[in-house]
């Protein structure tokens, strides 16, 4: 229980960090990359950490994983700060969250964890997802009406996909690949590929004069990247912890991430919520509870 409320707790905090950049005009792309390296220096900390500088690391089948799983988090990773700026907190959170619908169908239809039959309600979660996902993310205009552009309607969908993917793959090689022990080196593994690709991205825009490396990113990369770290390590910890049970762990663990984002939003960033934004926070919770309720039954002492 301690793993999966510290994994809810620093996720939260990372889409926090995001709202932050926009106040105080952090550089977003040059603070994502310098929190992967962040990431790395705090992975080095922990036992077995240095292994990843190893070559035999390559021998493992989840190290192809952790470097599939390092391009995605670091192109998942900036869409989640560019909707957390244009959209909000809130919606962000429920679009990243909401995905369990993926990790899920994934957990039950292809890990054979804990199969079932889908009935009605199942089914209505599902639908329920997508609704949560546009209406929590409809802001209001000035003159009270309602609009978003297409190029920002479509972030919390991408984020929906992109981290759907993303938890199912963790949950797959922690199933049939990753022994407890490796948790360490396979989180380490998987920012050090963020890192890469994020580097290589960066020099190419340096390069090309489009940004410019300036102090308060770099401050805000290392402020990131500590909980980044931590929020993978803690979730193939809880995942261990309740026997690799993603059909259970991810509903409960995407429910509290839910709240924790929109209560903050509302408390530390002044967050207006309209009436359909508050119907979507609570949408998304039934989602949930609807998509994986036999598991959550099941689990209950």
């Amino acid at each position: 229980m301690l793993y999966l409320i510290l994994s809810i707790i620093v996720s939260a905090t990372l889409i926090f960090i995001f709202k932050l950049f926009q106040r105080y005009n952090v550089h977003t792309f040059q603070a994502i990359v310098v929190n992967y390296t962040t990431c790395i220096l705090v992975g080095l900390m922990f036992p077995g950490g240095t292994d990843v500088l190893q070559p035999g690391i390559f021998g493992h089948t989840w190290a192809y994983a952790a470097i599939v799983l390092g391009t995605i988090f670091i192109l998942t990773f900036y869409l989640i700060a560019l909707s957390t700026q244009k959209v909000g907190v809130t919606a962000t959170s429920i679009a990243a969250k909401i995905s369990l619908v993926i990790p899920v169908l994934f957990s039950l239809l292809v890990l054979n964890t804990n199969l079932k039959a889908y009935n009605i309600l199942n089914y209505t979660g599902m639908v329920a997802a997508i609704v949560a996902i546009v209406l929590s993310s409809i802001r209001p205009r000035h003159n009270g009406t309602v609009k978003a552009s297409p190029a920002t309607a479509l972030l919390p969908f991408i984020i929906f996909i992109s981290s759907g993917i993303a938890d199912s793959l963790i949950n797959y090689t922690n199933q049939h690949y990753l022994q407890p022990h490796q948790a360490s080196q396979f989180t380490m593994l998987t920012f050090a590929t963020s890192a890469v690709v994020g580097i290589l991205v960066l020099l190419y825009l340096l390069l090309r004069r489009k940004v410019r490396l300036n102090f308060r990113s770099i401050a805000a990369g290392v402020l990131l990247g500590i909980p980044n770290y931590f929020s993978i390590y803690f979730l193939i910890k809880a995942l261990t912890a309740f026997g690799n049970d993603g059909a259970f762990l991810y509903p409960i663990n995407n429910i509290g991430i839910i709240l924790a984002g929109a209560i903050g939003a509302v408390v530390f960033f002044n967050e207006k919520l309209n009436r359909l934004n508050l119907v979507g926070i609570v949408v998304a919770v039934i989602a949930i509870v609807l998509i994986s309720y036999q598991e959550i039954l099941a689990n209950l002492p």
